[in-house]
């Protein structure tokens, strides 16, 4: 009997208290957040999460690192090739051949979660003349935008998130 009390009073603590008292606790500190970090256009529908990479494959706009699961959020992850494996070889000199120019290492690697919307500072440099080009920018004055855009790195370079920063231009036109 004191072994089912305490079953009861566990599940209803900790399976129903707390996580009701932490998602309404996080509602009220961090609301933005806690729903999922959505973007909308000035129409307020939907476009994305600032949390995940979208497929951009247009030349007017930045694109993301690749995708191993082609950015569906449903069985996302990484490759999981190692920097010896073949198939990553063949891959980043598929994705060299595809992309015009020099384009940086960083675009010729999937990334470890297939979802990731930041790139780093200088792989998204490397696309600004093609971008200026089709958009018809100049492109100091893109460049100058995509650094504006630049978000700290935790533990690792200057990263820029790229869904957020084909948005801004998007609204910019």
């Amino acid at each position: 009997m004191i072994a089912i009390r305490t079953l009861l009073t566990l599940t209803l603590l900790l399976g129903v208290a707390y996580p009701l008292a932490v998602t309404g606790l996080a509602q009220v500190l961090f609301p933005w957040q806690a729903n999922g970090s959505q973007l909308t256009n000035d129409k307020q529908q939907l476009i994305g999460s600032a949390l995940l990479a979208q497929k951009f494959e247009r030349a007017d706009y930045f694109h993301s690192r690749p995708s191993a699961s082609d950015f569906a959020t449903i069985g996302s992850g990484a490759s999981n090739q190692g920097m010896s494996s073949p198939l990553r070889a063949e891959f980043a000199n598929e994705a060299a051949k595809a992309q015009p120019g020099n384009p940086s290492p960083t675009l010729l690697t999937r990334s470890g979660s297939g979802l990731d919307p930041h790139l780093p500072l200088d792989a998204v440099l490397s696309q600004v003349d093609r971008v200026a080009k089709e958009r018809g920018l100049d492109p100091a004055v893109l460049t100058e935008r995509v650094k504006s855009a630049t978000q700290a790195g935790i533990l690792g370079p200057q990263v820029v998130n790229i869904l957020e920063l084909n948005l801004q231009l998007d609204k910019d036109v």
